[in-house]
């Protein structure tokens, strides 16, 4: 059984909705699976997941007024390292968990978009 979750760490994640702010995110296909620590996030894998190092980049959620949370859309933003509150330039956009802007180093992009059939070349993958 394969996992095929796309897990962000190392970065600055502001779920919104006054939600505390943590440093890692994972969703599969278009469902947040976990919110936390870097630890805590990359313990839901079993190896074979996409995972990339944000260098400090920070993930918001797409939409003013919307949230990020366990079981919710994967609809998010990642800005600039840096960036505060959704003010930073838009580094990538994931609507519904799919890239749809930009770019983050060490994603394989067609493998998120193809539902992580494909393994990316990050660490951990």
């Amino acid at each position: 059984m394969t996992h095929e979750y796309t897990i962000l760490i190392g970065g600055l994640v502001l779920p919104g909705d006054g939600r505390p702010a943590c440093t890692a995110i994972a969703w599969a296909i278009d469902t947040v699976l976990a919110l936390g620590s870097d630890p805590d996030v990359l313990a839901i894998s079993r190896g074979d997941s996409l995972v990339v190092e944000l260098n400090g980049c920070v993930v918001v959620p797409l939409a003013e007024g919307e949230a990020l949370e366990v079981g919710g859309a994967a609809n998010l933003a990642v800005l600039a390292a840096g960036a505060r509150a959704g003010v930073g330039a838009v580094v990538a956009r994931f609507q519904r968990g799919l890239v749809t802007e930009g770019a983050l180093p060490g994603l394989d992009h067609d493998a998120v978009n193809d539902g992580g059939r494909q393994r990316g070349q990050g660490p951990g993958a």
